[in-house]
């Protein structure tokens, strides 16, 4: 297994080309950012990483169908225990090193319509590392040459402490796992808005919000340090994953809500889809920046 290191002295992270280009560490004064990769995992895949890229969409898709220009275009389950195709091919793909430097690398990957993702494309991700934190760029680009719906975000897993804070804003939510109501958007319950900061304490989500405004800060009072997460304006929604008993909080800036292929076909607005013809692409841009 293939894995490369970036690095500029405060910060350093690790990339696995084969397993989605997906991140296998992120270290800041040696501090783990994101929860580190287990490498002696057997079948290492990318939801055992520190951070995977979701192309060319975030989420769900429920039925593994969806309509698009009228054509109903199906997609198989990708990942075990999962009943619905989730996240896209980029993080169950290998991706090619373009380009590497000691701070700065790119990846890329093409997909076939016929395996996955009904669509062709080509992927690119172009992680870059800052004099505090880790920008990350995706880019998406339609090789056929009918329009192609798609979205794009990240999924990092992020540390968890017992005191950690969580502040980020967001209007509506699009899906909560235990909620049985996923045809259209309601407003974010008092209980679970984090405009002001708070504590996480024992509540479990699996929840895609809206509404985002692309910043977000996860505080770690004792440990006296805290992650800023910007994004551009076009990642209007987040996911919000806090497994009970896990080691990590996930955080996933997203242009897409979950299941928005579906709910776009069916006249709901809002959903953050993206169209894009033959040659063009779409482009995306995001920061984690430490602060002490």
């Amino acid at each position: 297994m293939q894995e490369i290191t970036l690095s500029n002295g405060n910060l350093q992270i690790g990339i696995l080309p084969e397993i989605g280009a997906s991140l296998s560490f992120m270290k800041y004064k040696g501090r783990d950012i994101l929860r580190p990769t287990d490498k002696t995992t057997p079948d290492l895949d990318a939801n055992s990483t520190s951070m995977f890229l979701m192309v060319p969409f975030c989420g769900r898709i429920r039925g593994g169908s969806f309509v698009y220009w009228g054509i109903t275009r199906k997609m198989k389950k990708n990942q075990a225990g999962i009943a619905d195709p989730i996240h896209g091919d980029g993080w169950k793909s290998s991706w090619k090193i373009v380009k590497q430097s000691d701070t700065s690398a790119t990846l890329q990957m093409s997909h076939d319509k016929e395996n996955g993702f009904p669509f062709s494309y080509e992927a690119e991700v172009v992680y870059t590392l800052t004099s505090t934190g880790l920008s990350v760029q995706l880019k998406i680009t339609n090789t056929a040459i009918l329009p192609m719906p798609c979205g794009m975000g990240i999924h990092p897993f992020f540390v968890k402490s017992k005191d950690m804070e969580l502040a980020f804003q967001t209007k509506m939510v699009w899906a909560h796992e235990s909620d049985p109501i996923f045809d259209r958007p309601y407003p974010t319950p008092e209980g679970w808005q984090f405009e002001g900061g708070k504590p996480l304490k024992g509540t479990v989500f699996d929840t895609c919000f809206g509404g985002f405004d692309g910043t977000a800060t996860l505080t770690y009072p004792t440990e006296k340090y805290s992650v800023e997460m910007t994004a551009d304006e076009q990642f209007g929604h987040v996911v919000l994953y806090t497994p009970k008993g896990k080691n990590f909080v996930c955080l996933e800036p997203c242009t897409n809500a979950s299941n928005a292929f579906n709910l776009a076909s069916n006249g709901v607005i809002g959903t953050g889809i993206k169209s894009i013809g033959k040659d063009q692409s779409v482009i995306g841009n995001i920061t984690l920046s430490i602060t002490e």
